[in-house]
């Protein structure tokens, strides 16, 4: 039977990656979002994940999926709104694949640092898969109390804890690698010091990431080695921004400062669209509005962390996942200069 692979939630950062990493290996993958296009090589297919009326329209292809991986995600401010609607979706897309006696085998869900209750600005670190749960509600407990309900109809499940992402989308809530990209070629524009936007509690904290590629990695590994159960992933090493900083601000050719917190979706998706636009326009880049690009709400978040933000890999390399070794400076490093490569951001001069 041949593997196909469902990407749901494939336009973001965590689902191209995905896509990327399963092709390259073999795999038949099809992309579902809400969006018209994918950008995988296989079928794409739009539909609402709260509506099962337009899943349905697509039964020829998703009768045929042996595996899904889940990153589709519905952000809302209200935790009980939000845990309700995801967990719809979620359970949505699995019934009516079921239904549809689509030969599926594994569920592969994306969770993270917000199953911790990193959204409420600590927890326990380094973050461990069997620590306790924080006070519900929350998305992610729901989604991981109906998967633990497959197995009786013989489907198995694994849950993917990545701690932010570094990969490209565009139209992402949380896109941290572009939001980098963009303030650090604003900064260059206007001939101000990189200065790293949060506090110097949190220039000091330890943190890790996780690039796109290596979580793509992971989807692979859980399905190939048909790993069950709930694994932190992330490159496999922490750092201080306190450390990384001054390489971002050396790459754009910039004086790093001292930290000074401000609001970057204040001052770069309010403040400074205008400038981007002109020199989106001047540069011939591919993407005139600053907020297709990356939102500063998402690093007004990260950049104000002040307490260690970090998560336990252990059992994922004792399951076998071998590949967290990166170094997230380089990463980054990386992500800036792909960002030019498609032409996001221009080539510091």
């Amino acid at each position: 039977m041949t593997q196909h692979m469902l990407i749901a939630g494939a336009n973001g950062v965590t689902g191209r990656g995905a896509t990327a990493v399963l092709e390259q290996a073999g795999w038949k993958v099809s992309t579902l979002s809400r969006a018209q296009h994918g950008f995988s090589q296989g079928a794409h297919l739009s539909a609402d994940l709260l509506s099962r009326a337009s899943l349905a329209q697509h039964a020829s292809v998703l009768k045929t999926v042996s595996h899904l991986f889940y990153a589709a995600l519905k952000p809302s401010p209200d935790p009980k709104l939000e845990a309700d609607e995801n967990a719809l979706m979620f359970e949505n897309l699995i019934e009516t694949l079921l239904e549809l006696g689509a030969p599926l085998k594994r569920v592969i869900f994306l969770q993270g640092g917000k199953v911790y209750g990193a959204h409420l600005g600590v927890y326990k670190t380094p973050a461990r898969e069997d620590d306790s749960r924080h006070f519900p509600p929350n998305l992610y407990f729901r989604h991981e109390d109906y998967a633990r309900s497959l197995p009786a109809r013989s489907v198995a499940w694994t849950a993917l804890r990545p701690d932010v992402v570094i990969g490209h989308s565009l139209g992402s809530a949380m896109n941290l690698g572009n939001l980098i990209g963009v303030y650090g070629t604003l900064c260059r524009e206007l001939g101000v010091a990189m200065q790293f936007s949060g506090s110097e509690a949190a220039y000091n904290t330890l943190v890790n990431i996780c690039d796109a590629n290596m979580l793509g990695k992971a989807v692979l590994w859980a399905a190939e080695q048909e790993k069950d159960g709930a694994y932190n992933i992330t490159n496999g090493d922490q750092f201080r921004w306190k450390h990384v900083w001054p390489k971002l601000a050396a790459w754009f050719g910039l004086e790093v400062g001292e930290p000074q917190p401000i609001s970057l979706q204040n001052r770069l998706n309010e403040a400074s669209a205008d400038i981007w636009q002109q020199l989106a326009v001047r540069e011939g880049l591919a993407e005139q509005n600053i907020s297709q690009i990356a939102l500063g709400s998402f690093g007004d978040f990260i950049f104000h962390v002040q307490q260690d933000a970090v998560f336990d890999v252990t059992k994922a390399r004792q399951a076998g996942f071998h590949d967290m070794c990166l170094r997230s400076d380089d990463c980054l490093i990386a992500h800036l200069e792909s960002m030019v490569e498609r032409g996001l951001i221009p080539k510091p001069r």
